[in-house]
Formats: C-alpha cells, structure tokens, sequence
C-alpha cells in the first residue's frame, strides 16, 4: 500500500504542476499557444477560460478532503485533454500535436487509477477499525 501511495502522490503531484504551469501559459497568453488557437479557430478568450479551469483544476485533485470534487476535477481534465487532443487531429494536423495531451491524458488514467484503489482501501481498512471497535463494545 505505502509504495501505491507514494506513487500516488508523486503522479498526481507532477501532474497537477504540469496542468499548473499549462494553465499559466494560457493565462499568460503565450504566443505559441495565441498562434494554435488562431491555427484551430478558437477565440483567444478561450484560453483565459481554459487557464483559469485548468489553474482551479490543479488545486482540486490536490486537495485530500472532497473526493467527489476531485473526481470532478479529474472529469474536467478528461475532458479537456481529449479535446485538445482531437482539436489537432480533426484540424488535419501532424500527430505530433495531439502527442502531448495524449500523453498527459494517459497520466490521468494512471493517477485516477491509483486514487481509486488508495480510496477502496482506505475505505476498507476504516470499515475494518469500525468493525473492531463495535466488537470491543459489544464485549
């Protein structure tokens, strides 16, 4: 279980920073990312808004208190990077422009794998200290 967790929150951290620091970039309006929007034909507004969620995002799936927002956070970054991914394939663009959010979509799967069994276990090593202590009070 330690080494899972260690995992866990070596993943999770990396890609929170790396979600971070694209979210900045959005916010920043760095003009790579200004000259792909223009190249997709999205509006420039979207990458404030995208920065902004992705900012948020970060912070969400670091938090240890509210799984039901993380999960949401996770969803969001699913959701994100697949459209980022298909927005350059579907735009006729090289692979290679979709390889980064694939990637980072893969690292996704690979954390929210890792929360989900950290979370079951969790879960059953707490139902088993309170089985254990509803025994110690019946005797």
């Amino acid at each position: 279980m330690r080494k899972q967790a260690v995992i866990f929150y070596v993943v999770s951290s990396l890609f929170a920073v790396l979600m971070a620091a694209s979210g900045m970039s959005k916010l920043s309006g760095q003009e790579d990312l200004v000259q792909a929007a223009n190249e997709l034909g999205y509006p420039l507004y979207l990458l404030k808004i995208l920065g902004t969620a992705y900012l948020i995002g970060a912070i969400v799936i670091l938090q240890p208190k509210f799984e039901t927002l993380k999960q949401w956070g996770y969803a969001g970054f699913s959701i994100a990077l697949i459209g980022a991914a298909g927005s350059h394939l579907l735009a006729g663009q090289a692979l290679s422009t979709a390889l980064p959010a694939t990637v980072l979509l893969v690292v996704l799967a690979v954390v929210v794998t890792l929360n989900a069994k950290l979370t079951r276990l969790n879960l059953s090593i707490g139902e088993d200290l309170n089985n254990v202590y509803q025994s110690q009070r019946e005797i």
